[in-house]
């Protein structure tokens, strides 16, 4: 007969899952500073660490890498200025396509579905408002995001300075016949996280060229800006691509034709079919491993909580939570429920599939 589970341990384990949301939830503005400073921290250790290599202090390692950084951000700003000057220039034409287009569907919807036009206006009005409200709040959240972007610059220099610091403080928590162990499971964090970030970053950059040149082929205005748009939600597991996607969907409607929105669908279907079988296998690698229902999860509750800056951050924190389940004792079963266990990759999954369709049934 099976002993009943240890309840004390659950209600321990659910304790301390509802003080982490509390501190999460009203500790956010510290902790998303220091958070977005640990993975850069994490992501640049493996370039100050080359550096010192070749004779370079610490001091200095550390400072190239953030400023290898700033480099990085002012390169992009740089870059998108002049596209977001020439989109502000198509303002009056999108306006124009756009009115067009609303007096296209007021009729549509007025002869098809008997909605009268003082109805629907009504609630275009509505819609138009919460679209203002959440884009308002949206440029708000951004402008803050910049505004903190120095502390986080501090903050990623002090990590890099003092990382050593860190690791042994960790270590000299667990007794002494536990810090091997303890120092292979921050071994094992760091390098999955550098992994992660290292391989997200360079999937983006990828997606990034084959949406610049798939809209430049088809003429699609601000191809450079809309293409930088999508790549960089797809930071964003699942739902990030349809999210990135819809921007130049819609740009290519309202300032393009049909046409040019039905290639830009086609453009990010493939591009994405090439990301999920490709690059996520093969550069990102699956480093997280988090199963699709806790991966959804997670998602919904880092916007909940912390707001873009938690749909961006709260997956490998989870998964960087799932490798801590892994190494401690009593809290595998926890590691085994937020992984994924699939053991078939999805380019085998693809493989398989051609297989299947080309091979001749007997």
């Amino acid at each position: 007969m099976l002993r009943s589970p240890d309840l004390s341990g659950i209600n321990r384990l659910l304790f301390f899952s509802v003080l982490t949301g509390v501190i999460l939830y009203f500790g956010k503005e510290i902790l998303i500073v220091l958070v977005f400073a640990g993975f850069l921290a994490m992501l640049m250790t493996p370039v100050s660490n080359k550096l010192e290599n070749h004779r370079i202090s610490r001091i200095f390692s550390s400072i190239i890498s953030v400023m290898i950084i700033v480099v990085v951000i002012a390169g992009i700003v740089m870059l998108l200025s002049g596209q977001v000057a020439s989109l502000s220039e198509d303002f009056p034409q999108i306006k124009t396509k756009l009115e067009e287009n609303a007096l296209k569907l007021e009729s549509w919807i007025n002869n098809t579905l008997g909605i009268s036009s003082d109805t629907f206006k009504s609630k275009a009005s509505e819609a138009m408002s919460n679209a203002g409200g959440f884009i308002t709040g949206m440029l708000k959240g951004t402008f803050s995001f910049l505004g903190g972007l120095l502390l986080i610059l501090v903050f990623t220099f002090l990590f890099l300075l003092h990382r050593e610091k860190y690791e042994n403080f960790t270590v000299m928590i667990y007794s002494e016949d536990k810090r091997n162990e303890a120092r292979k499971m921050i071994g094992r964090i760091s390098k999955i996280a550098q992994q992660y970030l290292t391989g997200r970053l360079i999937s983006i950059l990828i997606l990034g060229v084959l949406y610049m040149i798939g809209f430049s082929i088809i003429g699609l205005k601000n191809a450079l800006l809309l293409s930088v748009i999508a790549a960089i939600m797809t930071f964003i597991p699942y739902i990030g691509p349809f999210l990135g996607g819809f921007v130049p969907f819609f740009m290519a409607i309202v300032s393009g034709s049909f046409n040019q929105a039905v290639w830009v669908a086609i453009i990010i279907a493939l591009a994405q079919l090439f990301d999920n079988y490709f690059i996520e296998p093969y550069i990102v690698g699956g480093s997280v491993n988090i199963s699709p229902f806790f991966t959804i999860f997670i998602l919904i509750l880092g916007g909940v909580v912390w707001g873009i800056a938690g749909v961006i951050l709260f997956l490998p924190m989870l998964g960087i939570l799932k490798i801590v389940f892994e190494n401690v004792e009593g809290m595998k079963p926890y590691a085994y429920l937020i992984g994924d266990q699939k053991k078939s990759n999805p380019q085998d999954q693809l493989w398989s599939k051609l297989r299947g369709l080309f091979s001749k049934k007997k």
